[in-house]
């Protein structure tokens, strides 16, 4: 609770905060649990699409966690699987981003090669 309500602190004082990250942050948090036991995903859907906007698409963790949290955890295969493959097409290379860039373009890879095992 202490986390959430920080990280909707600094949100509120600076969306875009470190290349937006505190919006990816917020968006893992609120993709934690399905509907079916009370959670809200779509909440954490919208601050991983804050995210991407505020950055024009270019921090590409915010596409992997998407796919991975939200995506994964409602069962939308197209979206996955279409996060993912922007990752991997995308230029990793961006002021402050690279190295997280490189990182989610190696685990959009791993993802998406389980993505037809997951989605069965």
């Amino acid at each position: 609770g202490k986390v959430k309500t920080l990280m909707q602190w600094v949100a509120g004082y600076d969306e875009g905060y470190d290349n937006a990250t505190v919006q990816v942050y917020l968006g893992v948090l609120e993709s934690q649990l399905p509907p079916s036991v009370g959670g809200k995903p779509e909440i954490g859907q919208a601050h991983f699409e804050k995210a991407i906007e505020l950055t024009e698409g270019q921090h590409l963790m915010a596409k992997v966690l998407y796919a991975k949290q939200f995506a994964r955890l409602m069962f939308e295969q197209e979206l996955h699987d279409r996060l993912l493959q922007e990752v991997l097409d995308a230029d990793p290379y961006a002021e402050g981003l690279t190295l997280v860039n490189r990182l989610a373009q190696r685990q959009a890879a791993a993802l998406l090669a389980e993505s037809a095992d997951y989605f069965e």
